[in-house]
């Protein structure tokens, strides 16, 4: 399959630019003809431009230079906070703008600045906050000029920021609740290094003075310890190869499916995940159809929002029944990706004409659950971690005391 790049009008005749795999140019035209675009120009690309022959180092070499541009998702909730304000007051946006450039730190300044110049030439405001990917989504990018199509930007602008605050309170549980893990995995690491490197050297010539057959668990210790020691150069190497290893398996998109799949089926974990899923695609799509956004658009930029590609891959087949001319609900139901409480909640809106609003309520309910599975988690995971911690301590000075409880008859 081949990789084609392409450049259309949509219904608002709005030049769009974008990329799209296909067997055929043929193909990918009736795609885009199906998707209400209007096709100027389609081209097949190159290997080198479509990146299907660009090596693993290429691909991280480019996924730096994108950091190096990327703003952090806090910085962004500030800004849309203070720019929602600002225009919902009734301030000029170039006005806005150029108030906001000041105390931002210089790559997010240059963006903002580059915005505001944008806009005095002309460009509205999504297309101008479109040119920068590292610091604004598709999703906030379709929200603005959904906005600007209804003429209620300061509405959409206040919804889209009560919208990212939820979610940066979100990570923030999630952060403080894995710091104190994260801490832990980090003490026990260094424990067991100094305990492999030293500690167990000391052992191993005490013991090998006696001249006696040590316990199992001794012996296993011993030999990790040697290992460890002797061997530290090779296995921080294979470290580091497996690693890579997978870095790039995970830039196959077959590969980062299935592992993405599987992930979901991982006890507890895989339920969280689910559920920060479906909270993530209810809000987006709730915010997304409240602003006007065609529902097929809308269902491809949540459908991206919620970054998994086993999920995202499901939304292929909602947005093939969207287009078909299936309901919402049914083409929820057919993907099998969601559960009864999200589809139920849609047919009914679907009835009532209001499936934003009830879409916006399955996404309250599953933050809610995360909410409390998160405390829950912060509350329970601390016993945890002693009983764990005490478990490997234990184990590693049993092993090592063990011979000592035989020393009688290891001196006879």
């Amino acid at each position: 399959m081949a990789k084609f790049s392409y450049k259309v009008r949509d219904r608002e005749d709005r030049v769009v630019l974008g990329t799209m795999d296909g067997v055929t140019a043929d193909e990918v035209l009736e795609r885009l003809t199906q998707k209400d675009f209007l096709p100027i120009m389609i081209r097949e690309l190159s290997e080198s431009e479509s990146g299907t022959g660009t090596s693993f180092a290429q691909k991280f070499a480019e996924g730096l230079k994108q950091n190096k541009n990327r703003v952090p998702y806090k910085n962004v909730v500030f800004f849309t906070r203070q720019l929602a304000t600002m225009v919902g007051q009734g301030v000029p946006l170039s006005k806005a703008l150029d108030q906001l450039t000041k105390g931002e730190k210089p790559v997010f300044h240059k963006i903002i600045r580059q915005i505001a110049d944008d806009i005095a030439t002309g460009f509205t405001l999504s297309d101008a906050i479109g040119r920068h990917p590292g610091a604004f989504s598709p999703m906030f990018v379709a929200v603005v000029h959904s906005g600007e199509v209804a003429g209620a930007l300061d509405k959409v602008l206040d919804g889209l920021a009560n919208y990212m605050e939820s979610v940066e309170i979100m990570r923030g549980k999630v952060r403080t609740a894995m710091r104190y893990p994260i801490f832990i995995a980090g003490f026990v690491s260094f424990m067991m290094i100094g305990i492999l490197w030293k500690l167990v050297p000391t052992f191993e010539k005490i013991y090998s003075g006696l001249n006696a057959n040590l316990p199992l668990p001794t012996r296993i210790l011993i030999q990790v310890s040697e290992l460890f020691r002797h061997q530290f150069p090779i296995l921080l190497v294979l470290l580091i190869a497996v690693f890579l290893g997978y870095k790039a398996l995970m830039t196959q998109e077959r590969f980062k499916i299935a592992v993405q799949r599987n992930i979901l089926r991982v006890p507890i974990f895989g339920g969280i995940l689910q559920k920060n899923i479906w909270g993530t695609y209810c809000r987006t799509m709730s915010l997304l159809m409240g602003a006007g956004t065609p529902i097929l658009k809308a269902t491809e930029i949540a459908g991206a929002a919620v970054d998994n590609a086993y999920f995202s891959q499901g939304q292929e087949q909602i947005f093939a029944n969207l287009r078909k001319g299936d309901q919402l609900s049914d083409a929820m139901e057919a993907s099998g990706l969601f559960p009864v409480l999200v589809i139920q909640l849609a047919a009914t809106g679907e009835t009532t004409g209001k499936v934003d609003a009830l879409l916006e309520k399955a996404a309250e309910f599953y933050e809610r659950e995360l909410r409390n599975i998160v405390d829950s988690l912060s509350q329970i995971i601390e016993p945890v971690l002693i009983v764990v911690l005490g478990a490997i301590v234990g184990a590693i000075l049993i092993s090592l005391y063990l011979p000592i409880f035989s020393i009688g008859k290891f001196i006879q």
